[in-house]
């Protein structure tokens, strides 16, 4: 990977220009059949640091709104780069007068705020990895083994809580005169009113700065450990992903290498609900508003039916620049900006990036999307998306205008991508480079068998190629491979691909899907209908109780049916479910993807009325397809 080192640590040299926005790609084919993907694109110089570069931010605009959230009152209260720079100067010293350093990491619990920001970029200058813990591990009583197992794999010095009474009772559930209890009676609690002995948040900002914050940040390089980032734990108990700087700087040099040079007039806002636990806000998202000198505005809505209203709120308050959701997500803001026209005038004239991750973009979702834009401004948007995860920053990247919104992109500047084939047009992808984790925290054996023997990180992600003879034309999404299943027959279901399908047939109605079959003879899914667009067909009632809007996704899947009559991506029935997917038990992620495992987890019950001999009424079977051979020929049969 070229350029390892900025020649300046805002990651600005003068002369640095972009790339153009064209697709290319360089391919190695393998006697094995393994491809290797490289783009012939430079990065942008990597910046040093991004402590260095919000020193820099901070210094050049001071005024400029950094974070801001909603008060009690509901009014917007604003951090700006100068008060957070002073800020984050005190935190690191008061840490640093305690001797912290690498050995003595900070836990954060609280959810994204102001406080969080100057705990976490001061704990960054005194260069004390920290780990921003996903709230309803403390919060929601059955996820508190997950809290327990992530305060037990930090080991923290520091633990900070703006209110510990949220966190208390997660807490008390450590048993006592075990190695964990001794880790946290001897750790110091930072909190925001002192509470129950802790050291209160107002006396780390009363420390003077000295030149040992100085020093510290000097001593930053691209190894230094950042954070910790814990994966979902959707398979599993979560892992620690390590965060150096460099997989920091490698992202921002990736997503910026055809970008225009820093524009210091660039007012740029970003509405954000997602918490900093995951890696899509506290690290993407929060490392480009900074480098932008950007604001981040904490949304308190969520993409969730029932908690949207406060999102619709603030985008017509906030007005951002830059929007980025999951597919899901982005259903609900459709939704929204086609019954609201001044809504939708005001969200095409102020935003000027539009992007989505965590999922495919079902077809017709874009072509919503496109036909607001069109409306509003007369030309259609450029939607930006990527292949990344908690382990990798810098993986794959769509840096161009396409039409096929199945497109996730290429390898990304200074990403070094391996395929490998496993039948039917996908692959397996694996990525090498900068912007990879070095490993996960105090688990030597799994981070050893995450990387294969060339030091490729298995991402557990599968792509196809748009189209197999024009490998430039890019890469699509093809599910993650754990999702995958087999049927009774030994049939392998591609999860993420079908789910992607019955959600676009079923379009508008569905809002999302839930693919069952695990060790059965046919594929059944539940179904979330999206209650909006089944407003006028339920006709009072809850559209999972509609026989209108049964019938309408009956209509949808039955074409889908048609279109695909193999084993593996037919579907048998259906039922359609009123309680929203719940945070609290893992059925939706941080990020607004529908985990599926946890969701037949936990709704075990609805899966054993999809395969009951005789269904209940609600249960939706779907005619057999009359065409289909009575032995079928499954393209997605082969073994992985």
């Amino acid at each position: 990977m070229a350029n390892h080192e900025a020649t300046d640590p805002s990651g600005e040299p003068s002369s640095w220009s972009p790339s153009p926005r064209v697709a290319a790609v360089e391919i190695e084919e393998r006697p094995t059949g393994e491809l290797i993907m490289t783009c012939p694109y430079p990065t942008m110089p990597l910046p040093r640091s991004m402590v260095h570069v919000f020193v820099d931010r901070a210094t050049r605009f001071p005024d400029r709104t950094l974070v801001a959230e909603v008060d009690a009152d509901g009014q917007w209260q604003h951090l700006t780069y100068g008060q957070a720079l002073e800020r984050c100067r005190s935190v690191a010293q008061w840490l640093l007068d305690r001797g912290a350093g690498v050995d003595h990491p900070l836990v954060i619990l609280s959810p994204s705020s102001r406080m969080h920001f100057l705990m976490a970029w001061g704990a960054q200058m005194a260069r004390v990895p920290y780990c921003p813990v996903s709230v309803p591990y403390s919060t929601v009583r059955g996820a508190f083994p997950k809290l327990r197992w992530v305060l037990d794999r930090v080991s923290p010095s520091f633990v900070f809580a703006e209110d510990l009474s949220v966190h208390q009772a997660a807490l008390d559930t450590i048993e006592a005169d075990t190695p964990l209890a001794a880790t946290i009676a001897a750790a110091t609690f930072v909190t925001g009113d002192g509470a129950n002995g802790s050291v209160e948040f107002s006396q780390l900002l009363a420390t003077e700065a000295t030149e040992a914050v100085d020093r510290s940040i000097d001593a930053i390089d691209h190894d230094t450990v950042t954070r910790y980032m814990f994966t979902s734990g959707s398979t599993g108990m979560p892992k620690g992903v390590i965060h150096n700087h460099g997989m920091h700087a490698a992202f921002l040099a990736a997503g910026n290498a055809f970008s225009e040079p820093f524009d210091e007039t660039v007012d740029t806002r970003v509405l954000d609900w997602m918490p900093w636990s995951h890696v899509g806000a506290g690290v993407m998202r929060l490392n480009t508003v900074v480098f932008d000198a950007g604001s981040v505005y904490l949304d308190t809505g969520r993409p969730v039916p029932g908690q949207f209203e406060p999102t619709i709120h603030n985008l017509a308050e906030v007005k951002p620049t830059n929007y980025s959701g999951s597919p899901l997500g982005w259903s609900m803001v459709v939704d929204a900006l086609e019954a609201d026209d001044d809504l939708a005038a005001s969200f095409f004239a102020n935003t000027t990036q539009f992007n989505f991750g965590s999922a495919a973009m079902p077809d017709a979702l874009a072509a919503r999307i496109q036909k607001l834009a069109v409306a509003n401004t007369g030309e259609p948007i450029m939607l930006n998306t990527s292949l990344l995860s908690t382990e990798v920053s810098a993986g794959i990247l769509r840096w161009w205008p396409t039409e096929d919104h199945d497109v996730i992109g290429l390898p990304a500047p200074g990403a070094d991508i391996k395929l490998l084939p496993v039948g039917d047009n996908r692959w397996e992808i694996r990525a090498r480079g900068r912007g990879i984790t070095p490993g996960y925290l105090g688990e030597p054996a799994i981070t050893e068998a995450a990387f294969d023997e060339e030091g490729y990180f298995r991402m557990g992600d599968a792509v196809r190629f748009a189209d197999p003879a024009d490998p430039v034309r890019g890469l699509c999404f093809a599910g993650r491979v754990s999702e995958d299943f087999k049927l009774l027959s030994g049939t392998w279901v591609q999860a993420g691909a079908l789910r992607s399908q019955v959600v676009a047939a079923a379009s508008p109605f569905v809002r999302d899907a839930v693919v069952c079959g695990l060790n059965q003879s046919d594929v059944t899914l539940l179904i979330w209908p999206n209650l909006e667009q089944c407003k006028a067909l339920a006709d009072g009632v809850h559209p999972a109780r509609s026989s209108a809007v049964r019938e309408a996704i009956a209509a949808g899947l039955a074409a889908h049916n048609h279109a695909n009559p193999a084993s593996s991506t037919r579907v048998a029935r259906f039922l359609l479910l009123e309680e929203p997917p719940d945070p609290g038990a893992y059925e939706i992620t941080d990020k607004g993807y529908i985990n599926q495992r946890a969701v037949q987890d936990a709704r075990s019950a609805e899966v054993a009325r999809l395969y009951a001999e005789t269904p209940d009424p609600d249960v939706v079977t779907m005619p057999s397809h009359k065409g289909a051979p009575a032995i079928e020929h499954d393209p997605a049969g082969s073994e992985l």
